[in-house]
């Protein structure tokens, strides 16, 4: 027992965090690229789809990088000219991705056995995306749509790294923005994270500035768990 309360305290003092009475986290909002899913290459493919399309070279991996992390208006606005960007956007309009680019996402691994912990032990999960609405089709293919309550995309809200989305969760959970954990990979999630005052937690990536860096999903169960002890 005093083990168990010494990790406990360990994995608490990780963060900066408002805690509710109980000294648990009031629930953990994910980012959906780069976190729940391994995305790059299937975004990589359909963005040099379009550029295929109006006869442009594949991207390059500074402008792949930059595609990977934030919305797919401000990444078409940086990377096709505007001469060209009438046409591009005909073909995004007939690009279907669920038919043809979703199949190449990779879950993370371990993730979908953390959503079910979590959600089994009455943690709060949303999701915060600079994808449109079209993630739901993403979280149906995958079967984890049920564990996210609420999922904001950039059809209701302002793209990351403004902090609307992250606050929107706060309000439909009707508590203060300090109290959650965000889990992002990008510097757009570090600076909504920053931007709404919520705690900012990294996937993935040590190069971002964050409470704690996790490497994996088997790593955030274990910590997680602890703080819900």
């Amino acid at each position: 027992m005093k083990r168990v309360s010494a990790m406990k305290q360990t994995a608490s003092a990780l963060i900066d965090l408002e805690s509710n009475a109980s000294g648990q986290p009031c629930g953990l909002v994910l980012d959906c690229d780069g976190v729940l899913f391994d995305s790059k290459d299937a975004n990589t493919a359909y963005y040099n789809h379009i550029r295929y399309a109006v006869q442009l070279p594949p991207m390059t991996e500074e402008e792949a990088t930059y595609s990977h992390m934030t919305s797919t208006e401000e990444a078409l606005e940086r990377m096709i000219p505007d001469e060209l960007k009438e046409e591009a956007m005909r073909v995004r309009g007939m690009t279907r991705y669920r038919d043809t680019f979703m199949s190449m996402m990779q879950p993370a691994p371990y993730m979908v056995s953390f959503l079910r912990n979590m959600h089994a032990a009455g943690l709060r999960l949303a999701l915060c995306t600079n994808r449109s609405d079209s993630v739901h089709d993403v979280l149906r293919h995958f079967d984890i749509a049920q564990y996210f309550s609420p999922i904001v995309t950039i059809t209701h809200v302002q793209p990351k790294p403004s902090p609307q989305g992250l606050l929107e969760v706060a309000k439909a959970w009707d508590v203060s923005p300090g109290s959650i954990i965000f889990l992002g990979d990008s510097l757009v999630d570090q600076q909504a994270a920053a931007a709404a005052g919520v705690p900012f937690w990294s996937y993935a990536n040590p190069q971002l500035a964050a409470a704690v860096h996790i490497t994996s999903f088997k790593e955030l169960d274990e910590i997680v768990t602890l703080m819900l002890m």
